[in-house]
């Protein structure tokens, strides 16, 4: 009787060892997968033909720097993002962004600053490289915005102009190797690089960004997807 007893006891022991031991394993389980659902969260690929990024290296959208470069009204489709990365210049367009307009699209600056850099002299579908017009935009912190292949004759400030954010600066075109009408838009660490030293480091290297008028983008704006409509 007295055997029974022990013996009993020890198999309650060993179910509640057993018990205990399952929890834990189940408990360490879930906290394995909880830290690797934050680490995913914290990538993201906005361009699917694109690298994973950072999602903590964009601004919040909704106090962002940045207005989209254009007026709003009418959607404009985004064409390429982080699929600019090329290992071969050490990824220094990873943030540019290509969007679809037709040649005499009024430009907006997308953020305050002094004309830096100015080239209007290009053709448009004159289809050669480094032959693009452009306007670039200083900013307060050091960080220039470059808007590129715009039309011929379409630059509508100079050069030593401060502009206002929201402010008419060119026209958008069809200059330099470009495929079809659209604008480049990024923004460089510092410079300007003026061509043919686009991608010089350290200066090359382009910024993350997001845009406070263009809804809800905290990973940048996503190829395929229209911004700029009427809300």
């Amino acid at each position: 009787m007295l055997a029974s007893l022990r013996t009993l006891k020890s198999l309650s022991f060993l179910r509640i060892f057993v018990f205990l031991a399952v929890t834990l394993i189940a408990q360490n389980i879930q906290a394995t997968e909880n830290a690797a659902a934050i680490k995913n969260d914290e990538k993201c690929r906005p361009d699917p033909e694109g690298p994973e990024v950072s999602r903590t290296a964009f601004a919040a959208s909704a106090t962002s720097q940045y207005i989209l470069p254009f007026e709003i009204g009418t959607p404009r489709l985004v064409w390429r993002t982080t699929s600019h990365f090329n290992p071969g210049n050490k990824g220094v367009g990873l943030y540019a962004i290509d969007i679809e307009m037709p040649i005499g699209t009024p430009l907006l600056a997308a953020r305050s600053g002094k004309v830096v850099a100015v080239q209007a002299a290009f053709k448009d579908g004159n289809d050669k490289d480094l032959e693009e017009n452009f306007v670039m935009v200083k900013h307060a912190d050091g960080t220039i915005a470059r808007y590129i292949h715009l039309k011929f004759g379409g630059v509508l400030v100079a050069l030593g102009d401060h502009v206002l954010q929201g402010q008419r600066i060119a026209l958008s075109g069809n200059t330099g190797q470009t495929g079809a009408p659209h604008l480049h838009f990024d923004v460089q660490t510092c410079g300007p690089n003026l061509p043919p030293n686009y991608n010089t480091l350290p200066c090359g290297m382009t910024v993350p960004l997001t845009f406070r008028n263009a809804g809800e983008n905290k990973c940048g704006l996503v190829p395929g997807s229209h911004y700029g409509g009427k809300s």
